[in-house]
């Protein structure tokens, strides 16, 4: 008798290819669950497939509603079912905010919230034949502070915040299982879509910031994530933080005066790292 925790369970999950995405695969691969990766930078997942069992593995650009619909349907005709959507890739654009492209706008949203839109409706047909599933979203709290040059990643990640807490109250009831996962800043390799010039993630951050801004970004790794979302699958919830100091704050972010204050320490570290004026054009 197999006592793998998520043994035959199917599992998809979006940006594999690196980060919280390939970490998550790996621990839901170890946990016994059938893993299926998807995302653009196809042999990178080839090489994470191959150290894991069971597994599949399929390129997709998922700002194109068409590829984020056949990639659920492809999950499904490899395995006959599909138990858990990973909903994590994500598309992450810095620029000013008063100079941000619409284009720019439009392809974050396009892949940070109607992509996972779409998989899910789509998941939802076999999950309904089966008599259950789960989504889970990795949504991001910067949206609760506003993480200053970040506008289009933060706005479409609050969208898709949204879209998660209307269907927990539609689908109640259904079987199926829908969570959020907020899992605030985590240390990885992965650069964003700069129109800024070359930036490293921790460019918001400085040395000698106020104990409150450190303990909301205070880095967690890939591993510690993937752990808490194999645990997510186990026994589900609504919404899970990835520690308490991004739950608090979450909390912290209600608070006009303490929210600002963190924020605008970030901005101001950020425009020195980077000798950026107030606006751009100045």
């Amino acid at each position: 008798m197999n006592s793998l925790p998520l043994s035959n369970k199917v599992i998809l999950v979006t940006g594999a290819s690196s980060g919280i995405g390939a970490a998550a695969a790996r621990a839901f691969s170890a946990a016994g669950a059938k893993v299926a990766v998807a995302s653009r930078r196809k042999e990178k997942l080839e090489q994470l497939a191959a150290g894991m069992n069971d597994s599949l593995v399929i390129g997709v650009d998922l700002s194109l509603e068409n590829e984020a619909r056949e990639m659920i349907r492809l999950v499904v005709a490899h395995y006959g079912r599909i138990d858990v959507l990973v909903n994590n890739a994500a598309a992450i654009i810095v620029d000013r905010s008063d100079s941000v492209k619409s284009a720019d706008l439009i392809n974050a949203f396009r892949t940070n919230l109607v992509a996972p839109v779409v998989a899910t409706q789509e998941a939802l047909v076999s999950m309904r034949k089966q008599g259950g599933g789960q989504i889970i979203n990795v949504g991001s709290p910067g949206f609760m502070m506003g993480i200053p040059f970040y506008a289009p990643y933060v706005c479409s990640k609050a969208a898709l915040s949204a879209w998660t807490r209307t269907i927990q109250s539609e689908w109640a009831g259904s079987g199926i299982t829908v969570s959020e996962y907020f899992p605030g800043y985590i240390a990885t390799d992965s650069l964003p879509d700069s129109r800024l010039g070359n930036v490293e993630q921790d460019f918001l951050m400085e040395e000698h910031q106020n104990f409150i801004a450190k303990m909301f970004t205070k880095p967690k790794t890939p591993d510690h994530v993937a752990r808490q979302l194999v645990q997510l699958v186990i026994r589900p919830r609504a919404i899970t933080y990835s520690d308490f100091g991004v739950k608090i704050g979450a909390f912290i972010s209600n608070i006009s005066g303490f929210r600002l204050a963190i924020a605008r320490q970030m901005a101001s570290t950020a425009r020195k790292k980077k000798n950026l004026t107030m606006f751009s054009g100045q």
